[in-house]
């Protein structure tokens, strides 16, 4: 026996792979499959782009260089001195061993070594193996080996043997054991041993006795006969024998209860055992069923093809076993199947037969993923098709079909339908079920028309449609975005858009034979635009933190200007504003001191283009399609946070924006979650389009591609945490009203049962994303507005989005607006609404009507479900947001300039130290005095009647309240609060407030506290409008940031808000109340929970749970409804 040399063993064994190998590796960047060689390619023969393959060739020369180098820095040359200096004899030395290549090593899962000496010529096992230990997995194949030696007993941990391919282990005698020595069953842990394609004619015996094993692989040896034995193997999983001449399997197998892949690939299988159905793992029986039917000729086939005889020749016994994964009869020419009980199975292909109908039982296998019903005799399908609802891939072509059952619809899961080559005659309008359908082909059918349905498959990505007499396609084609390509190939399958062969008129010719979809989809979008009747404007809310590029992003939308082009008109603009300003300075000088106007017109400067935006500026746009919108572009600073409810509409079309260039999974919740947040909050259900900005600023377009999937992922991700912490919630309050019912009270029961209706009503209107992320740049050409505005355009006929958008308007409600933005003033009471549409002719019982489409297309805004609101209109909103602007605003710091801004001076009549007071009162509490007030409103020109008009209107925006002047003025009224902003109070409460509460007079009475917990979160502002809410109702107070101290009739009571980050499981808003009596101060209870319920109804997408005594709950004190309050004069 050859000796072999494993001197080298230690040190080549226990090498790690070389790092210049790792090196040498291109670098791959995430998202370049997209220009991978397994794109669809063209029906036209395309050659590739020559800069692709310079980049191409210059990144892989550039790999190698890197290698190489790093090589040439790892490696020596050999000495010169020893060149060629070796002797004879020790050349004879090594041409005397045989080298072992021994493969790097690695280790399993559990920790044991991995040895690879394949294919390496060795006739015996090498000594140093056999005394090596943790052994997991000993490959030797593709060898010369004859035999095992006794000494494998060594191997006490070997998991995995390989011996296949090594043909001197052919055994001829029936007893002969030697390839195996009796020592192998030593191998306790030996759970995969596989001798495959040794020329073995008989198996060892020895095998049947290693009752460890779990896979068992003979394949490719011509035993003839699988041995009663194999039954002794009670831990078999798996077996192939495939290509080992048997026929059939011995009824012992049966004893291998743990069996769940038997591969027979390869044999003449000509019967099963009865015994077989009892494996109840038996997962895959890999055979050829074709064997089962034999030689058939012609005239038998006839008759089976015609239904003359049936087909019984498949063992009934492969019907029976219940946990088959896949049954493959394709090309059996069976013309009946029988019933089955094969519940796991998950694919059943029956193409290329006879068969015209299907057995009931088949439309039960509820894990079917794969029914393959191709090239049969089908003429109509069942409604049971649709009770398989795993079904993935459904194929039916090449069969007799009319049409499809409606049941079709219920196949949720399906990715792939083909209904070619039938005699179709229109598509199910059910087909608008499969939302998650990838392919459809229905080639060569007699459709005449495609249902607008289809329409709604958005994940379409190949739609064949060749060979039909369809004349015209659905406009709403184009919202298949997915549908990209047109007439290509994908590895020899059509993929894409798929027309040829149709007698097509609209779109014309040169228009649908092209291999992009592009150009079909913007010819049908044109055409729905044109014939989309009574289009309304529609309204558009652009959001996103300060400074993301909304401004400039609307700039691109609405005139086509560049963040380029504006910076220069900007400049142009301001040379000129220098040169007005140095001539009204020059004529101020000679003007009076107190002249207001020319003040005014000091201080009207011209508003860059490119300049921070306010709290909204209002934009009416008309595309080039004639699809209108008016925006509202919403100011990012933090300081207009409390007003923007007013403005959230959920019947709006939201751009959320963010910087696309700055984007990462840290920066996700301030540039995008928080938004999503809000709206979940205040619009549920708003349609919400996502748009990155500033592109040019990221490094390449595969960046650009990265961040844009990293956005939806995270999206996705916050859309899906947000819906299951509204389940959670949801099955708390259950059980909470379980629990409630035990010991019931029915305030508190009512309570949570609208908590409930609350939260399913919330589950079912998640708000909704617009599936792509829109990315564009301000810079020279716009890219990515053009494809924006398209988008935009599409969503705004979307009647599922916006089902308000096509109403047929009577004239006489145009007629109304335009006789109300005539009006004067900065709103309009109902009664004087009221007679301008009797004027107008508008019904009294239209009215509501009328408005709610002026307040839908932006011309007026109407607060129909605001109480102290709903009888005023303003007729127009620009006013409303100046008034409001005048009060919260981004930079005051600039506002307030004593010296420069003379209006403090003159109409303030403020010295610098009343000012510098009035402002740090303001600044740091929210207060604002009536001369500070005159000076925040100066530009609207008030009149003393006006002025407090307004003073009495601002408080029913909940944003502010005022405060009662003395009849008789005390002092100096320069900081005397007039109004008062809770946003703007800097002041925190500290615990010794609480403290301080809790030991007021009557000392020894503990205060009655109720909490109030937002699971989801307390939306930012809602604690201010509270407090702004409380004012009409208490006697005295004193307000911080987070609480408010207040007294009423026959209490006094403490508003605490704190938040999860302070400590708590939920933000909470706790309310304690001290009477002037050990009784129970109902009615200031009932007064402020009314005021604290009452706010939170506003916010739709709030929920919460009241904490409270019990007898609080039994004497129905705490008010948890919407309803209005009564105020004493």
């Amino acid at each position: 026996m050859d000796q072999t040399d494993i001197s080298s063993w230690d040190s080549q064994g226990s090498k790690s792979p070389s790092p210049t190998r790792a090196s040498s590796k291109s670098p791959k960047r995430a998202g370049s499959g997209k220009m991978s060689d397994s794109r669809p390619q063209s029906a036209k023969s395309k050659s590739p782009s020559p800069s692709r393959k310079s980049s191409a060739k210059s990144r892989s020369s550039s790999g190698k260089r890197g290698s190489s180098s790093h090589e040439r820095k790892k490696s020596k040359s050999p000495s010169p001195s020893r060149k060629g200096t070796t002797s004879a004899s020790s050349r004879g030395r090594s041409a005397g061993k045989k080298k072992v290549r021994v493969k790097s090593p690695s280790r399993t899962q559990s920790g044991l070594k991995i040895r690879d000496l394949s294919d390496q010529g060795l006739t015996a096992v090498p000594p140093n193996l056999l005394v090596e230990k943790d052994l997991g997995i000993v490959n030797l194949s593709g060898n010369n080996l004859k035999n095992l030696p006794p000494e494998i007993t060594r191997w006490d941990k070997l998991e995995k043997l390989d011996l296949s391919k090594n043909y001197g282990l052919r055994r001829t005698k029936a007893n002969d054991n030697t390839s195996l020595p009796q020592e192998i069953l030593t191998l306790v842990n030996l759970r995969e041993l596989i001798i495959s394609e040794c020329n073995l004619q008989r198996l060892p015996p020895i095998i049947w006795q290693m009752t460890n094993l779990q896979v068992l692989d003979v394949s490719r040896n011509k035993i003839n006969i699988l041995v009663p034995e194999v039954g002794n193997l009670s831990n078999l999983k798996k077996i192939n024998l495939k290509h080992t001449n048997i026929t059939s399997l011995p009824p012992e197998i049966v004893y291998c209860q743990d069996l769940e892949e038997i591969l027979l690939w390869g044999n003449k299988i000509t019967t099963l055992p009865e015994t077989l159905p009892e494996l109840l793992k038996l997962k895959t029986l890999g055979l050829n069923y074709r064997d089962f039917c034999g030689q058939m000729d012609a005239m038998r086939e006839k008759f089976l093809n015609t239904g003359q005889v049936k087909s019984d020749y498949i063992p009934q016994i492969v019907f029976d076993l219940p946990a088959l994964e896949s049954l493959d009869l394709e090309g059996t020419k069976i013309n009946n199947m029988p019933e089955t009980t094969n519940h796991g199975l998950r694919e059943l292909n029956l193409s290329r037969n006879f068969l015209s109908a299907l057995p009931r039982s088949v439309y039960n296998l509820n894990h079917l993923t794969l029914l393959n019903l191709s090239d049969n005799q089908f003429s109509t399908l069942p409604d049971e098709l649709g009770n398989l609802r795993s079904l993935t891939k459904l194929r039916l072509a090449n069969n007799q079909i009319h049409f499809l059952p409606l049941t079709i619809g219920n196949l949720k899961n399906l990715k792939e339908l083909d209904v070619s080559f039938n005699k179709l005659k229109r598509l199910p309008i059910n087909i608008k079920g499969l939302r998650n359908l990838k392919c459809l082909h229905a080639e060569k059918n007699d459709l005449t028309a495609v249902p607008d349905e289809i329409c709604e498959l958005v994940e379409l990505e190949t739609l064949n449609l060749t060979e039909n007499n369809i004349h015209t396609l659905p406009m709403r084609l184009h919202r298949l975005t997915k549908l990209k390509d047109a007439h290509v190939y994908d590895r020899y399958n059509k993929h894409g858009l798929w027309l040829y062969k149709n007698p097509l008129t609209t779109p014309p010719m040169e228009i649908w034979r092209t291999d992009k979809t592009e150009k079909i989809f913007d010819f049908l979008k044109k055409l729905a635009i044109i014939k989309t009747e009574n289009l309304q404007r529609q309204k558009m809310l652009v959001m996103g933190e300060s400074q993301c590029g909304k401004s400039t992003l609307i700039m691109g939308l609405v005139h086509g200007i560049s963040l380029s082009a504006a910076e220069e008109e900007d400049k142009g603009r301001r040379s000129k504003q220098e040169e007005a300003d140095d001539n009204k300075k020059k004529n101020l000088d000679s003007n009076s001191e107190n002249n207001l106007p020319e003040i005014e017109e000091k201080h009207s400067e011209v508003m860059p283009l490119t300049s921070k935006t306010e709290f909204i500026e209002q934009t009416i746009w008309k595309t080039e399609n004639m699809v209108e919108f008016v925006i509202n572009d919403f100011g990012g600073d933090d300081a207009y946070r409390i007003s923007y409810p007013l403005f959230l509409d959920a019947n709006a079309l939201v751009l959320l924006v963010y910087d696309h260039s700055q984007y990462s999974k840290e920066t996700h919740q301030t540039s995008i979650g928080q938004w999503l947040d809000l709206l979940s909050r205040y619009t549920p259900g708003v349609a919400i389009k996502l748009v990155g900005t500033k592109t040019d600023l990221s490094e390449d377009f595969f960046e650009v591609e990265e961040t844009a999937d990293l956005v939806q992922e995270l999206v996705k991700d916050h859309l899906e945490n947000h819906l299951g912490k509204l389940q959670m919630q949801l099955g708390q309050v259950e059980k909470d009203l379980k629990e409630a019912k035990v010991d019931p009270n029915q305030d508190y029961i009512s309570h949570l049962e609208g908590q409930k209706k609350k939260l399913e009503y919330l589950i079912s209107k998640p708000v909704k994303i617009i599936p792509e992320v829109a990315t564009v740049s301000s810079q020279e050409g716009l890219p990515g507005v053009s494809s924006l505005v398209n988008s935009i355009e599409l969503l705004a006929i979307d009647t599922e989005l916006f089902p308000h958008g096509q109403r047929c308007i009577p004239e006489l409600w145009n007629k109304l607006r335009a006789r109300l933005k005539r009006r004067s003033g900065y709103y309009l009471s109902w009664e004087v609404v009221e007679k301008v549409a009797s004027n107008c002719h508008v019904k009294e019982d239209a009215i509501e009507n009328a408005l709610q489409y002026l307040h839908d297309i932006g011309e007026v805004m109407w607060f129909k479900n605001n109480p102290g609101l709903s009888k005023i209109l303003f007729h127009k909103p620009r006013l409303l947001v100046d008034l409001i602007t005048s009060l919260y605003h981004h930079n005051f710091n600039e506002f307030f300039n004593y010296d420069e801004n003379k209006v403090f001076m003159s109409l303030g009549k403020f010295n610098k130290d009343t000012f510098n007071e009035a402002v740090e009162i303001f600044v740091k509490y929210g207060q604002i005095s009536r001369p500070l007030l005159s000076c925040l409103w100066f530009t609207h020109r008030l009149t003393d009647m006006k002025f407090t008009e307004l003073l009495e209107l601002m408080p029913y925006l909940d944003i502010c309240y005022t405060i009662p002047q003395p009849e008789v003025p005390i002092g100096n009224n320069i900081t005397l609060p007039l109004m008062v902003l809770p946003w703007y109070n800097k002041e925190t409460a500290e615990n010794d407030v609480v403290e301080d509460f809790e030991k007021s007079r009557p000392e020894t009475m503990n205060p009655v506290t109720i909490e109030y917990l937002f699971p989801l979160c307390l939306p930012k502002g809602v604690f201010e409008r509270i407090s702004a809410c409380l004012q009409d109702h208490v006697l005295t107070r004193i307000d911080w940031k987070n609480a408010v101290y207040a007294t009423l009739d026959d209490a006094s009571f403490l508003l605490l808000s704190s938040t999860s980050e302070q400590g708590n499981s939920f933000d909470c808003i706790k309310l304690m109340f001290k009477g002037q009596s050990n009784d129970l101060p109902t009615s200031s209870i009932k007064i402020v929970s009314q005021v604290i319920a009452n706010t939170l109804h506003k916010v739709e997408g709030l929920v919460w749970k009241i904490k409270a005594p019990q007898d609080a709950w039994s004497n129905h004190a705490i008010q948890f409804q919407r309803r209005n309050i009564p105020t004493e004069e």
